[in-house]
């Protein structure tokens, strides 16, 4: 995930200066300051969760209770608070619900009241208008709103992962909570599965976790996971085979649930839209690939789905003698009856 920085030297600058004057005498302009204009003041949100588009950012503040709160600014960082509305599309257990966006004009932010976040991971959609240019994105927000993604980021910081690091199976590696997960689906089915490693990223049991996924990507959707053969990872099954531009993860233990958005750092922007760069999630595998044993002693099958012309798709027997083995393909001819 590709993320900017924001970081305004004059702003800073400004900071200092008003300080100096607070010490000394009041200016004529810092007289005129009515209680009416500083309330109409753009509103700076605390720890917003922003999002990067063409032609400038939303910074989204959500609430467990559902309020929402978001603030608009262009490329220049400063706060678009005019011809701006929107729409967001609200996905419950009970099925999708339109909340409008409407601009506070005390506070420049736009609000609007959602339904209690009670899902793992509720999909919010967002349809901003801006000057007549469309702003779309889509949300993955857990139960503590989005305060809980931002904490999240803030304890992963905490054990970075190398860059440029692969999971054992080739998957993407991120902190979440306590844990260290790998991420890693396979391109031909959309098979996905998440395991957790240890501190020499080694696949252990993956216990009484639960685990759910958000994916973002050509089309949005979340992946409850269910524990695979012999409990080392969770399993499930995405339907966008294409890796993701956001992944968001909840790994929800007994007394407790830790949630990230992947590669997100507070501070920084997610960028979204045409230019995100995606996420390597997606890789070629062997998953497909079913070996069983045979009746008769010392002989394995391996059914080769794969799609290899050695191959022609027919099962390939490997017998075992002692410490020698060989394989061959067994043909079975059309006019042969048995």
């Amino acid at each position: 995930m590709y993320a900017t920085r924001v970081v305004s030297a004059v702003a800073l600058t400004a900071l200092i200066a008003g300080s100096s004057l607070a010490a000394g005498c009041k200016s004529t302009a810092e007289a005129s300051v009515t209680e009416e204009s500083v309330e109409a003041a753009p509103v700076a949100l605390e720890e917003p969760l922003t999002e990067e588009h063409d032609g400038g950012s939303v910074g989204w503040e959500i609430a467990p209770d559902g309020a929402v709160r978001a603030i608009v600014k262009g490329p220049d960082g400063k706060p678009i608070d005019k011809d701006v509305s929107g729409t967001l599309t609200w996905k419950g257990p009970s099925g999708e619900e339109k909340i409008p966006l409407a601009l506070d004009a005390k506070t420049g932010l736009l609000v609007a009241a959602g339904p209690k976040l009670e899902a793992d991971l509720t999909p919010v959609r967002y349809d901003i208008v801006v000057a007549g240019k469309p702003w779309i994105g889509t949300l993955h927000v857990p139960a503590g709103g989005t305060r809980v993604i931002v904490e999240g980021a803030r304890k992963a910081e905490k054990r970075p992962i190398p860059a440029g690091k692969t999971g054992p199976n080739g998957g993407i590696i991120q902190v979440v909570g306590d844990d260290t997960i790998e991420v890693v689906a396979d391109k031909a089915s959309g098979q996905v599965r998440v395991y957790v490693l240890d501190a020499n990223l080694k696949p252990i049991p993956v216990g009484d976790r639960k685990i759910k996924l958000g994916f973002v990507g050509s089309s949005s959707e979340v992946v409850v996971l269910t524990p695979g053969p012999g409990g080392l990872y969770v399993v499930g099954t995405v339907a966008a085979k294409v890796n993701p531009v956001k992944l968001t993860v909840v790994v929800a233990h007994p007394t407790h649930a830790d949630v990230v958005l992947v590669g997100y750092r507070p501070g920084v922007h997610v960028v979204v839209g045409p230019a995100a760069p995606a996420l390597n999630v997606i890789v070629a595998t062997t998953w497909n690939v079913g070996v069983k044993v045979n009746a008769a002693p010392g002989v394995v099958v391996v059914h080769d789905d794969d799609d290899d012309d050695d191959d022609d798709g027919r099962p390939v027997h490997i017998h075992v003698h002692g410490k020698h083995k060989h394989k061959h393909k067994h043909h079975h001819h059309p006019h042969h009856r048995h």
